[in-house]
């Protein structure tokens, strides 16, 4: 589990609550040398033990495996973008947030040719809510079979489960923000 804060949180609740590690031992039914050692980041806890600790701590599994997250990891350079090039190279998306992010959230900046479709039918997110921003352009929208046109700052957002597309109806390029959260 790297980068991890196990240990640090089992030193921080014991200080916090007045615990020996004897005591915490006690509380847990875990031996103090595995206790001393999940302190120190050494060894691999299960997930029994995970949880064990996790109880007597009043917390979360998954906070307590929650990993710490460095300022300088949540810059994402432009050189450093992952771009996913879809439907034969007319419709690009640079992936705009860091890895860190992508948790519950994507940011996406879909860059579409003149006359054409994003995709040949719908796309369907069932468990991702969309909001997409009009940058650069005018783009129509087809969403579950009702078509609106947007252009530059216009703003849609678009439901988990409604089925859409977009199409640049134009001649020069489109520039879309997308902005997809998990539900």
């Amino acid at each position: 589990m790297k980068n991890t804060r196990i240990g640090e949180k089992i030193a921080e609740y014991r200080r916090k609550n007045g615990l020996t590690l004897r005591d915490f031992a006690k509380q847990t039914n875990l031996s103090t040398a595995l206790l001393s050692q999940l302190e120190r980041n050494i060894g691999n806890p299960t997930l029994s033990i995970l949880s064990t600790l996790a109880e007597a701590m009043g917390i979360s599994v998954s906070e307590l495996v929650e990993q710490k997250v460095e300022n300088a990891e949540m810059i994402l350079r432009k050189e450093q973008r992952k771009t996913i090039v879809m439907y034969q190279g007319q419709t690009m998306y640079d992936v705009l947030a860091c890895d860190t992010c992508h948790a519950n959230l994507e940011l996406l900046l879909m860059t579409l040719e003149g006359k054409s479709w994003t995709s040949n039918g719908y796309t369907q997110h069932t468990q991702e809510e969309e909001v997409a921003y009009v940058l650069q352009g005018e783009v129509t929208i087809d969403l579950e079979g009702e078509v609106f046109v947007l252009g530059e700052e216009d703003t849609i957002r678009i439901l988990p489960g409604r089925k859409h597309k977009l199409y640049n109806h134009t001649d020069t390029e489109v520039k879309v923000l997308f902005v997809k959260c998990r539900i």
